[in-house]
């Protein structure tokens, strides 16, 4: 009965092995207020399947309504794409993906989230919001729901700004009485933000689903960490002294303690104490809590003035205000610490050195975390904290989903005592021979924007055969893509080389098809900062026997099945990685590698030779894969 039901509700003629696994798992994780861990292969069809066990449980009135996250505004909006897909003749789900006012607000579009609330407050203050009509609002909103039930953000924010109203009070207007909402990881994990959105709602009667959630621990880490770059600093003291001078000494004597550590090495970042920060403000403040309300104040002054005026809005002050805050608050579950940001710029950041996944679990009646490379699975749970919660697992296992020749190059290595200059001439001449034998798209993944830089100082763009695109990480990274795309797709060589675990390397469905062959150069372990060793003390004395290997190991692996995770989006998708480092072992890939992934795994000097003797037949694999999907066709 229950299979048949779910079966009913698929867009498609058949289901691949693992859905209907997936889709009773999605329903009774709902009805029974489990927490479920899912692990299947990126492009098999989780969304659908997880949407169709929502629609079942909503049908069966188990729960009220469901969250699904997401790490992009993109990727929520899919999953209401998808769901419009569903033969849910019932309408049972009613609902849409959400977007914050920087990026939905046709006067604040781009502007931090944060100043885009406080902007906002002062236009509507003055009542000199355009957007702010409550009939018009009800009237677009009324209008979506009546005609769609399910609609996209990108809908929304093109429907209000048609109408002349505003897009963020449509959103929240249909939120209200939508059972399926999709949005981005801040919605829940910015308990700020959760309350703006959420306060009214029961979210107890609520399930989450946690898509890509391995990114759990790491975007949750983001968002309750503040960082200050000394030039910000500097723009701060100048707005101050054109307008509350006397709140200007405390951060003149705060840059000359931070240029004091700045002129030591900042390659690995220094240590601060929050009680540095404090006897400094505390000279000039005897209350250091009454400092930071009239820094506040002058931030809301400043940023109501600009937004009054129509000029961008942008405030020093309040960036100083909210790292301070935070700064003066912290206990010793977190770091201070003065560091170098990816562009070179000392920066000074407040970071959490762990996140308590369970508070989150701990709002809704329900949480299946999904992703296709969450191995190994006990160490992820571990490092959630979810042990307690005794988790179900789904592994999706046969068949086996696409399959790759991992090749491990064992004359180098990124270690840091390894880099040098005669390392990256070395890595960039084996990359130009391997371009010499490859034809078409071909991928370069390395560790970090620092490696990136002394590559191309060494001639990688030159070097290389054809047309070498390089995702920089300043601009919008689907571009770069899509020049890649298209170059091999029109019959010309091209490379893409990026940053292990940015954009390129993770979220962007690449396809064996356009990059059959990736070279992941080196294994992009974090750096031994004082963050990341403070880190590890922490795990270890919350009982981890491994911190180590939690702190530097497993991210690292996590973004390198990422990487190849890109060129695996079906079951035919074949592809050959050259892992570029010798610390890459049996072992190693054999515990990090998702169960669902086929592989062979050799280790020589010299790749090419094995290169050489796998692309031929990876070329024939591909050629009998399409003419078989055409004649099904």
């Amino acid at each position: 009965m229950l299979e048949s039901e779910l079966k009913a509700l698929s867009p498609y003629p058949s289901l691949r092995p693992g859905q209907l696994r997936i889709a009773k798992a999605v329903y009774m994780t709902i009805g029974q207020g489990l927490c479920t861990i899912i692990e299947a292969p990126c492009g098999l069809g989780k969304t659908i399947a997880s949407l169709m066990g929502i629609v079942l449980s909503l049908r069966s009135n188990l729960i009220k309504r469901v969250l699904w996250l997401t790490r992009t505004n993109d990727e929520s909006d899919k999953v209401i794409e998808e769901a419009k897909r569903l033969k849910d003749r019932g309408g049972s789900l009613k609902g849409l993906s959400l977007r914050g006012k920087s990026s939905s607000c046709p006067l604040l579009r781009g502007v931090n989230e944060e100043l885009s609330h406080l902007a906002c407050r002062a236009l509507r203050d003055e009542s000199l919001c355009p957007y702010l009509h409550q009939e018009k609002v009800d009237s677009c909103a009324d209008r979506l729901s009546y005609e769609q039930g399910l609609v996209t953000s990108v809908e929304v924010i093109q429907a209000a700004i048609k109408e002349k109203c505003c897009p963020v009070a449509v959103m929240k207007r249909l939120a209200r009485n939508s059972n399926i909402l999709a949005l981005t990881y801040p919605y829940v994990f910015n308990p700020y933000v959760y309350g703006a959105y959420f306060k009214s709602l029961q979210m107890r009667e609520a399930a989450a689903i946690i898509d890509e959630a391995h990114n759990v621990v790491e975007s949750a880490v983001e968002y309750e960490s503040k960082v200050l770059r000394l030039s910000t600093l500097y723009n701060t003291i100048d707005e101050l002294l054109l307008r509350r001078a006397e709140l200007a000494s405390p951060l003149e004597d705060l840059v000359s303690l931070f240029e004091k550590f700045a002129n030591s090495d900042l390659s690995q970042g220094i240590d601060i104490s929050r009680e540095e920060v404090l006897k400094v403000v505390s000279k000039f403040f005897k209350d250091p809590y009454e400092y930071l309300l009239r820094l506040r104040e002058v931030a809301f002054e400043v940023i109501k003035t600009r937004a009054l005026k129509g000029l961008t809005i942008r405030c020093p002050t309040y960036s100083t205000y909210a790292f301070l805050e935070k700064a003066l608050r912290v206990d010793h579950g977190y770091v201070i610490w003065l560091h170098l940001d990816t562009e070179g710029e000392p920066c000074v950041e407040v970071r959490p050195l762990t996140y308590d996944f369970k508070q989150v679990a701990s709002k809704f009646h329900g949480v299946v975390l999904m992703s296709g490379t969450l191995s190994p699975i006990g160490a992820f749970i571990k490092f959630l904290n979810l042990e307690s919660e005794n988790p179900k697992v789904i592994r999706y296992v046969k068949p086996k989903y696409g399959r790759v020749t991992f090749i491990v190059d064992r004359s180098v290595s990124t270690s840091l005592k390894d880099r040098s200059e005669h390392l990256y001439r070395a890595i960039v001449y084996k990359l130009k021979v391997i371009r010499g034998s490859v034809e078409g798209g071909l991928g370069v993944f390395v560790p970090s924007y620092g490696i990136l830089r002394a590559l191309e100082a060494t001639g990688l763009k030159e070097l290389m055969r054809g047309l070498t695109l390089v995702d920089e990480g300043k601009g919008p990274s689907i571009e770069v893509f899509e020049r890649f795309k298209n170059y091999v797709e029109g019959g010309v060589d091209a490379t893409l080389v990026s940053v292990i675990g940015g954009r390129l390397a993770e979220g962007i469905d690449i396809s064996s098809r356009l990059m059959p062959v990736a070279i992941i150069v080196g294994l992009p372990m974090p750096e031994p900062t004082p963050y990341n060793l403070k880190r590890v003390e922490k795990l270890r004395s919350l009982g981890f026997k491994r911190p180590h290997r939690a702190v530097f190991l497993e991210p690292a692996m996590r973004k390198v099945v990422q990487a190849v995770g890109r060129l695996i989006r079906g079951p035919l998708d074949r592809a050959v990685v050259i892992l570029m480092d010798r610390r890459y072992s049996e072992g190693l890939v054999r515990k990090y590698m998702p169960k669902w992934l086929g592989y062979k795994l050799y280790a020589l000097d010299n790749p090419l030779c094995l290169l050489q003797e796998a692309l031929p037949s990876l070329k024939a694999e591909v050629y009998e894969e399409k003419h078989h999907d055409e004649d099904d066709a």
